[in-house]
């Protein structure tokens, strides 16, 4: 823009002020641009030093304490300040050395690959929160992942345009701005000494100077220092999610507490892991904000934190030493039961944890019993068919947390007991005899096969009464007997396993089954299942290790 283009442009924004006032300012800044050309600079270097002229122009009405008019059409304004730096931009760039555009570009990818490495936080947090609502049924663990992931996803792309287009105009837009000017000091100016004008003007020029960064270095730092608080908000964001958690650990020990539940290590250790998760968030809110930390505080909140942890660790330990744990729910709990009947044929595959069979001959289809304990969940049924597939599924309609259930845990706890409490229900097979057959040798096939592979080990204790070699010299016969049963069994076992077996010992056999549910016969148990390995025991009555069956294994 030239000298004349430009005071015209400049008087007539200004033509709100008496006539006199506007001589003066335009004089003032015809004397600058004169100035400026005597140094060296052309017409438009100078004038393009003062920036952007409607700018200018409002803070010479704000230094007269003239309100400026708003301007009631922003998107009107944003775009004509998008096309003067577009224009200012073209003309920096016209005028730059291949040297120097390549360093722009060099630039412009280093700060898209910091921005871009920030998104991994916020992917940690993602997969954080997905791991988290797992434990959710469906759908509220999908509902719940959706809000998690679209907050983060939302945050850190707001976060990536502020910085990019902080770094970019506090780098590269030195005399243009997007964000409607910039809130330059103006001082009193009836002071002696210099007049209003000048004031203003070499305030202006000031704050231009300041606009800058001084060098390349500092502006790699100044994009670390970003990278490294956008790092820290992400943490702030799951430290801050953590601690409401534990805010809503920490109420349940309250309660507890007041149910007369003396748990007093575990509350303890609740209580040190919530100060530490507070130390750490105040630490980072501190960094984001630029404000320093008070060492001996701190160092004073750490000790009683860790000296707290170890407290209540110590105690813990004690108190679980004295708490009984039981493997199944307490015995007062009943189950509630739904059944299902269907039709089978002798291709029918039953897909699904079945543990146990029982054998009614009256029947003519299949029977199938989900018992469950109610502890809170309303279950249903999920059975569909897929060709000769039976899918034995189920699912969760209803969670709801029961007075009496949580009575029952409150006095347990006050008795230094824990139960487990099963979830999944337990599925019985009820048929004739010729079909439980049919369902189990199928099931047998479809898991031994090496595209549906899967299995599970159980230890079952057993007493040696005699060991004798057969006829072809292969395996071995070996009677067993179980604790205080006078039943024996004869079973045969390849050479390899039984060679180490001494009659008058008890042993632990080992096997890998490929169903859930395990026969209790002895000799159905070697029929049926594959011995894996064979180990000398001395535990007796109760302590003997007799599993029944196998958890999930598919």
């Amino acid at each position: 823009m030239k000298k004349e283009e430009f005071l015209n442009k400049l008087r007539k924004r200004l033509e709100i002020l008496e006539e006199k006032e506007v001589e003066d300012l335009l004089t003032e800044y015809e004397g600058y641009i004169d100035e400026k050309i005597e140094a060296g600079a052309t017409e438009e270097e100078a004038v393009d030093s003062f920036g952007d002229i409607d700018e200018l122009a409002d803070e010479l009405l704000k230094a007269y304490k003239v309100k400026v008019p708003k301007n009631d059409d922003p998107i009107g304004n944003f775009a004509n300040k998008v096309v003067k730096i577009i224009d200012q931009l073209i003309k920096d760039f016209s005028q730059k050395s291949p040297k120097e555009i390549a360093q722009f570009v060099i630039e412009i990818f280093l700060i898209l690959l910091l921005i871009g490495l920030c998104h991994i936080p916020v992917s940690i947090l993602v997969d954080l929160g997905a791991n988290v609502f797992n434990i959710l049924s469906s759908p509220l663990n999908r509902i719940f992942y959706t809000i998690w992931r679209f907050v983060l996803e939302f945050a850190y792309c707001i976060l990536a345009i502020v910085v990019f287009v902080r770094i970019f105009n506090y780098r590269y837009l030195q005399n243009v701005t997007i964000d409607g000017g910039k809130n330059f000091k103006v001082e009193e100016h009836k002071k002696k000494g210099k007049s209003k004008k000048e004031k203003v003007v070499e305030e202006v020029q000031v704050e231009k100077r300041k606009s800058g960064l001084t060098s390349f270095s500092e502006f790699i730092i100044k994009i670390g220092v970003f990278f490294l608080k956008f790092l820290a908000i992400c943490i702030l964001f799951g430290v801050s999610m953590y601690l409401i958690g534990m805010g809503i650990v920490l109420a349940i020990c309250i309660y507890l507490l007041i149910q007369g539940v003396t748990y007093f290590g575990f509350y303890l250790v609740m209580l040190s892991l919530f100060m530490l998760g507070l130390i750490f968030f105040w630490l980072l809110f501190n960094f984001v904000l630029d404000r320093k930390n008070h060492g001996l505080r701190l160092a004073v909140s750490l000790l009683v934190s860790f000296t707290l942890l170890g407290v209540g660790c110590g105690v813990a330990t004690l108190e679980v030493a004295e708490t009984e744990f039981i493997n199944s729910p307490p015995s007062d709990i009943t189950t509630e039961v739904m059944q299902e009947e269907l039709v089978m044929n002798e291709d029918t595959i039953f897909i699904g944890n079945i543990s146990d069979y029982v054998v009614d001959n009256s029947l003519e289809n299949v029977l199938v019993e989900y018992r469950y304990y109610p502890l809170g969940n309303k279950m249903a049924t999920n059975i569909h068919k897929d060709d000769d597939f039976v899918y034995l599924d189920w699912s969760l309609e209803k969670i709801y947390l029961r007075q009496e259930l949580l009575s029952h845990f409150i006095n347990d706890l006050k008795e230094k007991k824990v139960y487990n409490y099963y979830i999944e229900p337990t599925i019985v097979i009820t048929a004739n005899e010729q079909n439980i057959e049919t369902i189990k040798e199928n099931r047998q096939k479809y898991y031994q096969n090496e595209t549906n592979y899967s299995s599970c080990d159980f230890v079952r204790t057993y007493f040696v009464e005699m060991i004798k070699e057969s006829d072809d010299g292969v395996d071995y016969t070996v009677v067993l007997s179980e604790y205080l049963s006078d039943d024996l069994t004869t079973v045969r076992l390849d050479k390899d396993i039984a060679t180490d077996l001494k009659v008058g010992f008890y042993y632990e056999f080992t096997f890998k089954t490929y169903q859930a549910y395990i026969d209790t016969d002895i000799e159905n148990i070697f029929d049926e299942n594959e011995v894996v390995s064979v180990k000398e025991t001395d535990k007796v009555g109760v302590n003997q290790i007799q599993q029944d069956s196998c958890s999930i294994f598919y």
